[in-house]
This record gives C-alpha cells, structure tokens and sequence, in this order.
C-alpha cells in the first residue's frame, strides 16, 4: 500500500469518530525508517531516524521549540529563614535537649541497632540451616545422576524450594544491613553536629 493511500485511510478513519476523539488523533507522523521505509503512525515512534509531524490534512506542522528551563528564583535577603533553616534549628535544639555527652549518643545508637541485630542474628541461622538441606538434597541429586538414574520430581521441587527460601533470607539480611548502615550513619551525623555545637558554644563564652 502507497503511503498516500495509507495516509487517506488514517483520515478518513479519524473522520468517522465523534468530534473529541478526532481533536486528540488530529495529529499523525510520518516516519522513515533506517531503509528508508515510509509509514505512518498516529504516535511518535523514537526509532525513527527521521519523523514528521502532519496535521489531520496531511500539511506538515512546524516544529515546536523547546521550552526554555525557568530560571531559579533568586533569594531574597530580606526574606524569613526557609523551612530548612528552621527545621535544623529545631533539630539543634533537640539534639542539646537530648544528650549532654558524645558517650550518650554512642549508647543510643547501640540500642537502636539492637533490633535490627536480633533480626539478623535469627536469619544468619535459618539461613544456615537451609544451606544445609540445600546441600543435602543437592548430594542426593548428584548421586543419582552419577547412577545414571532419573531425577524424582519431589526432589527436583524440593530443591527449587529451598533455593528460593534462600535467596528469600539473603533478600532479607541485605535489607537489615542496609537498615543497620542508616542507623549508623543517623548517630554519627548525630554526634558530628553535637560537637560542632558543643565547640560553637564554648568559644562564645
């Protein structure tokens, strides 16, 4: 089929929807692809190499310009301190409320990262033990097939079970100790800020 042909075929489809449905498939672009292939699409298809766009009488429609990025604002020195400003005051404030020492910073970090302990404490043996009835079954697949036997499906089920718990409790340690990582990394900034007002308000005095 001629592209023309093609193109009278698309309009006088759009023709027959109802008057919304043509205003959003007014539009249709022509393509050329890399063998110089033409076709036609009511959407814009990235691959091509070069695309036209065409109004619903076939007339080729200019280009748009991209729009310009807006410009940042510029702050205003007679401005009120922003929402960040603000909240780190708060947090300052709570900080020196809070703890008195580094030592009582040390201490609340080490019992927030208790849980998160006991949690991977427990799969690290869970997932030793199914390592180990992973290894197990995977003797009995290997001696079979050493003597030439088939493979019961239970075993082959069973396997495939036991690798997915594992990779289940793996999935899980990877997520405490990126839980643990956070925690710690909270309590140095933590104790990084209280020194930092600790040295602020000293050399006021």
């Amino acid at each position: 089929m001629k592209p023309i042909v093609v193109l009278a075929c698309l309009t006088a489809a759009a023709l027959a929807l109802p008057a919304q449905a043509q205003q959003e498939k007014a539009r249709m672009y022509k393509c050329v692809d890399g063998a110089g292939k033409v076709y036609y699409s009511d959407q814009m298809n990235p691959a091509c190499d070069q695309s036209t766009e065409l109004n619903r009488q076939g007339v080729v429609m200019p280009k748009k310009e991209a729009a310009k990025p807006a410009q940042p604002l510029k702050a205003d020195p007679a401005a009120p301190p922003s929402a960040i400003v603000l909240q780190q005051e708060r947090r300052d404030r709570a900080l020196l409320e809070t703890y008195t020492a580094e030592a009582e910073i040390d201490a609340a970090r080490d019992r927030s990262l208790a849980i998160p302990a006991q949690g991977t404490k427990s799969l690290e043996s869970k997932l030793e033990k199914l390592n180990g009835q992973l290894t197990e079954m995977k003797n009995q697949a290997d001696t079979l097939a050493a003597q030439q036997k088939p493979l019961p499906a239970n075993l082959l089920e069973q396997v495939d079970a036991l690798q997915r718990a594992v990779s289940g409790v793996k999935a899980d340690l990877a997520s405490r100790k990126v839980q643990s990582d956070a925690i710690r990394a909270r309590f140095e900034a933590d104790k990084q800020r209280f020194r930092e007002l600790k040295s602020a308000s000293q050399a006021s005095q």
